[in-house]
Order: structure tokens, then sequence, then C-alpha cells
């Protein structure tokens, strides 16, 4: 395989549920963001908690409402990007797929996915519409190695069953 050639699954032989196809409904998470980004916000929280605390009560004195308020909003920002990254996620059903991003969340029909691959050196899945454009699907993440692979090959047998159709146009 070269080194930008996409990761290929084998053609599925059964049903949801044999022969590597996930059983539905399923969903597929990165392993390693969700973790760190949760420890993150414990600790970043933790730590403005505790650092606001052992301020003595003549330096918290001098924060006016305005710099208060602003520490507490960049605190909430970072919070929120925080939580946008643990959220990631693609879930699958009968209709189809629904792939959560980090600032966008898409469903999809079965039959609007013509290809899902993960080349060398992607960070993510990729897929490929019936109407030209590609979606990324940051859930499933090449920094997982072998779970990584292991989550396209799935993915790739269910949208195939899921669009196989008795015509061969």
């Amino acid at each position: 395989m070269s080194s930008r050639e996409p990761e290929s699954a084998p053609e599925p032989t059964g049903p949801a549920g044999s022969a590597g196809v996930p059983a539905l409904p399923h969903t597929w998470r990165p392993r390693l963001g969700p973790a760190v980004a949760v420890v993150m916000g414990v600790v970043l929280t933790a730590a403005a908690a505790a650092m606001w605390i052992a301020f003595p009560a003549e330096v918290r004195a001098q924060f006016n409402l305005l710099q208060t308020v602003t520490l507490l909003l960049v605190l909430l920002a970072i919070l929120f990007g925080l939580q946008r990254v643990a959220r990631m996620r693609v879930c699958a059903d009968e209709r189809g797929l629904t792939v959560v991003n980090l600032t966008r969340t898409r469903t999809l029909e079965w039959a609007q996915v013509v290809r899902v691959g993960l080349r060398s050196g992607d960070p993510w899945v990729q897929l490929d519409l019936d109407d030209g454009t590609t979606v990324s699907v940051m859930a499933i993440q090449s920094a997982d190695g072998p779970r990584a692979r292991a989550a396209v090959r799935e993915l790739a047998r269910l949208v195939a069953v899921q669009t196989r159709t008795t015509r061969d146009d």
C-alpha cells in the first residue's frame, strides 16, 4: 500500500452484526481526545478556583467586576472548547450516519456515502459523498492506531451493507 492509498475494507459477507459489520445502532468515538478534554477541564477549573481562593483578600478586592467577569468568560470559553472536543462521535443507525465534529453536526443518509477512507498521514477519516464533497469524521482519528483502522473497516463494511442494491448500474 502506498503512503497515500486509502484504507480498504474487504467486502462484507453478511448482515450487520456479522463478519465485522457492527449491529445498529453503533457509535464510534475517539479514545484519547475526550479523556484529555475532560481531565483538562477538571484540572483547569480546579486550578482557577484554587488560585482565586489562594489570593489574599486584598488582591481579590483589586479586581473590579469587569475583570472578574472577563476571567470567568475566558474560563467558560476554554471549557466550551473542551466540551466540543469531548462530544465528537459518529453514530450509525438504520437511517444513516450522524457525524458530530467540533463545530458542525451532519446527518447523512446511507445512499449519500460513496466511500470511507483513512489515508496514511490523514488525521481522521474522510467520507466521500455522492455530490462530490467530502466530510471529515473527527471521531475516528489516525492517532488511535490499530483501533482507528479497525473502525474504518467496520464503517466501510457497514456502508457497503447499507448501500447494497440488487441492480448493477
